[in-house]
């Protein structure tokens, strides 16, 4: 390939691709009419939503961020009235989540706006194994902080 056929992709570090891919993604899902914060709100929805059960430490766990950042999504998601705690009956001082009948709805438009970019971008046609190669890569870089 010369040099007149390359564009910005072909020179980018592969993290800079990782991270314009995020960022594009983030882009089209705030012109979509279903205007949720995906880098945290719309993310957890669809988590509580498909596990169901989760307390607020599962999700700190899942996604790896601070309880903080969690509790300050989880508050606009219940007062928007996507999701509603309820008392664990093993541990009082525990809540769990679940979406409601409304953040249940938000949550299958979410999954499926997802879905469809997933497709039109084409990461539906990567092979198993290339997504597990990108899995390995998530949880080596997460070990390498832990460390």
């Amino acid at each position: 390939m010369n040099d007149e056929n390359l564009d910005k992709f072909d020179s980018m570090p592969f993290i800079s691709l990782i991270h314009h891919i995020s960022k594009n993604k983030l882009k089209y899902t705030m012109e979509n009419p279903n205007r949720i914060d995906m880098v945290h709100e719309g993310r957890y929805l669809m988590e509580i939503h498909k596990k169901r059960d989760l307390s607020q430490d599962d999700l700190a766990n899942i996604f790896g961020q601070s309880k903080g950042t969690i509790a300050k999504a989880l508050k606009k998601l219940e007062d928007n009235e996507y999701v509603e705690r309820k008392i664990d009956e093993n541990n009082r001082r525990k809540y769990i989540l679940n979406t409601t009948k409304k953040g249940e709805e938000l949550a299958i438009l979410l999954e499926n706006d997802l879905e469809n970019w997933e497709k039109i971008v084409g990461i539906d046609r990567l092979d198993e194994k290339t997504k597990n190669q990108l899995r390995q890569i998530a949880r080596k870089s997460e070990e390498i902080l832990e460390e």
